[in-house]
């Protein structure tokens, strides 16, 4: 049975974003809970944040410092910026587009944003 990508998109809205999630003027932030009891796909020493602001929407992958040498400390922060886009769009664009994720975490995941978007827990700002 052949799904309408639009029907896709509209299923999506309705399964992958909680009640937690729902708009608010003030801005959003969703982010991993470790208190949910989930386990944080990224591992140990890596995140993801989103950020909504002012119409726009800013995705953020970080990871904890690494030891380089003494003294000397390594971390990783890349951000995608979705301007004029709400934070549950931008999430839907990283569903669909795993090119997208990919280029924010540095490396191809084949399972892409999913599992990361599964456990993000959202709040206003």
């Amino acid at each position: 049975m052949k799904i309408n990508s639009s029907k896709w998109v509209v299923a999506l809205v309705f399964v992958i974003f909680p009640l937690n999630c729902a708009a608010s003027s003030t801005g959003r932030i969703c982010q991993y809970d470790p208190e949910s009891g989930q386990p944080n796909p990224l591992g140990m020493r890596a995140y993801i944040t989103i950020t909504e602001d002012e119409g726009s929407t800013i995705v953020t992958y970080e990871q904890f410092p690494s030891d380089v040498a003494e003294n000397i400390s390594l971390t990783t922060k890349r951000e995608l910026t979705f301007y004029d886009t709400p934070l549950d769009t931008a999430r839907v664009v990283l569903l669909q587009n795993k090119n997208y994720y990919s280029e924010l975490v540095g490396y191809d995941d084949p399972e892409g944003f999913a599992p990361v978007n599964e456990v993000l827990t959202c709040e206003s700002k």
